[in-house]
């Protein structure tokens, strides 16, 4: 069974995906040339680096691991071929985390290459994509691979209201533009498969946290001796978070539901304005991105569905964060264009505004 176990860890390369039943259903299945097919040696459908694993089969394989001592084991390839098995019906098993970040500790484990695993649970399995101890692993594992800020940061970035502390900001890992870019595209992916996922948008934040940290930890990176592809460039940040409010913008208006991205959207506005105000940010490089077109966006999309509670409280939000004339204007549409104020949405929208 260990056998069969390493085969199919070695060759996940591209996505996974549980299929229902068993071999049975399976093992007629044409499979491109070269392709294996399906059979009592390898019980799997491997198309082009995407694997499928009947879920009877999953759950044979992983009633096996826990006949196998690989808690106390010394075989690296045991422990990281069961706690694969483990974590792919169970993505949550603390103790198979826990037992790879040893390997990864020890150096018997890339770090890299574990990244790489829990993005194909990410991408391929729903419930991975709502466990936070999945996320924190990916977080944990960042910091191996690249190495934390630690008290390196060339200028100590403003505290900006529901962002990191200073003392939060030396456990951020040192991760590199691209690998950022990437890790927001997993993010998006799950929170497309998984529609409000908490977790993954708590790890938005984390990220983004990050971007902006790494502003400041490169703010002097011309002259810098750390290689390029690490370092990055400050713009190369600043890039990053622009293009995400951008990008976050348009899937509230595509997910008029999803009041995590709503908020989130809101908050990066908050790291945005503050890059302005410090002349980090260059005005025209952000000229649409200014709080009071959040304002006009979430009113345009409560007057188009009024129905939806999330929008009215991102509605709420946008207006918490322009100036009081503007708020004051957007009110009086609102009042305007239901006079009576019959929606409770409406009633509690100006009940709020009376009392900031």
């Amino acid at each position: 069974m260990r056998t069969v176990i390493d085969r199919w860890v070695l060759l996940l390369r591209t996505s996974i995906e549980i299929l229902p039943g068993g071999l049975k259903e399976w093992e007629s299945t044409e499979v491109p040339s070269g392709a294996p097919n399906p059979s009592q040696d390898f019980p799997f459908l491997l198309v082009e680096g995407n694997l499928g694993i009947p879920k009877k089969i999953l759950c044979a394989l992983y009633l096996a691991t826990t006949s196998v001592p690989w808690r106390r084991s010394s075989n690296i390839r045991e422990i990281t071929a069961a706690t694969s098995c483990i974590l792919l019906l169970n993505p949550a098993h603390q103790t198979a985390l826990n037992s790879r970040k040893r390997l990864i500790r020890d150096g018997h484990l890339d770090p890299e290459k574990e990244l790489t695993f829990t993005e194909l649970l990410l991408r391929g399995l729903t419930e991975c994509a709502k466990q936070s101890t999945i996320w924190d692993h990916r977080r944990w594992c960042f910091g191996e691979l690249y190495g934390v800020m630690g008290s390196e940061l060339s200028t100590i970035p403003p505290c900006v209201e529901h962002w990191s502390t200073p003392e939060e900001r030396q456990t951020f890992p040192k991760i590199p533009p691209a690998a950022i870019q990437h890790e927001l595209s997993v993010i998006q992916h799950t929170c497309q498969t998984y529609p409000r996922n908490y977790h993954a948008w708590a790890h938005w934040h984390f990220i983004i946290n990050v971007c902006h940290a790494l502003v400041y930890f490169h703010s002097s990176t011309t002259d810098s001796d750390e290689p390029e592809p690490l370092a990055g460039r400050r713009q190369d940040f600043l890039d990053v978070i622009i293009a995400e409010s951008t990008r976050l913008r348009g899937w509230v208006e595509l997910n008029v539901s999803d009041y995590s991205a709503m908020h989130q959207l809101c908050q990066i506005q908050k790291l945005i304005g503050q890059l302005l105000h410090s002349g980090i940010l260059v005005p025209d490089s952000a000229k649409n991105l200014t709080s009071s077109s959040l304002a006009e966006q979430s009113l345009s999309l409560v007057t188009a569905f009024p129905s939806h509670e999330s929008l009215w409280m991102y509605l709420r939000i946008t207006l918490g964060i322009i100036p009081a004339e503007n708020r004051t204007a957007i009110l009086e549409k609102i009042k305007a264009k239901d006079a009576s104020t019959t929606s409770p949405f409406v009633r509690r929208l100006i009940n709020w505004s009376t009392k900031i």
